[in-house]
């Protein structure tokens, strides 16, 4: 998800190529981006921090060019659909392109995944289906804008509450559900 998403701002354009970014990352390395780690509140504060996934080794240079665009912590310097779509295209199609990178490419792409060192296991708490956050947008912005070092703790004490009130969410959500049945 966007660092201005997890923010609460809404869905863009600018954060959808935030995602093809993550899918660019996957690509290269077979597993999802942060797939060791837990989904919670300690991992969106590090994206909006700038966190990005380790660029996996052997990727081309113009791959990995574009996806850091792609990613920028800035909305308004991420490339458009559009603009992503003619990088792709004059990699595939371009006789300009010179016939090194095409090979690196090529070579990048019939490389077997997995032989990158990376943590192939998934952390228990790595979620990949859509869900409720376990915090809200503002919490995150609380932590983020203060000056306090006590930032981490803070985080810990949101966390609980925060797991506190998914647990009333998912129960109000199975309550709903029922009677959404009962109908």
């Amino acid at each position: 998800m966007a660092p201005e998403v997890l923010r609460g701002k809404s869905y863009t354009p600018a954060s959808d190529i935030y995602s093809f970014s993550m899918i660019m990352w996957e690509f290269t390395s077979g597993v999802p981006p942060f797939n060791n780690r837990a989904h919670d509140i300690q991992l969106s504060l590090s994206i909006c921090k700038g966190k990005r996934p380790e660029i996996i080794e052997n990727t081309p240079q113009c791959y990995v060019y574009l996806m850091k665009k792609c990613w920028n912590e800035d909305p308004l310097k991420r490339p458009s659909s559009k603009k992503v779509f003619k990088i792709i295209e004059k990699w595939i199609f371009c006789s300009g392109v010179n016939e090194e990178l095409k090979s690196n490419i090529m070579e990048f792409m019939n490389t077997p995944i997995g032989h990158n060192n990376l943590d192939t296991k998934f952390h228990p708490k790595a979620c990949y289906t859509s869900r409720l956050l376990d915090f809200t947008s503002k919490q995150l912005n609380e932590i983020l804008d203060s000056k306090d070092s006590q930032d981490l703790n803070d985080c810990s004490q949101t966390s609980v509450r925060a797991n506190e009130t998914l647990l009333l969410s998912e129960n109000l959500n199975d309550y709903i559900i029922k009677d959404l049945e009962s109908l």
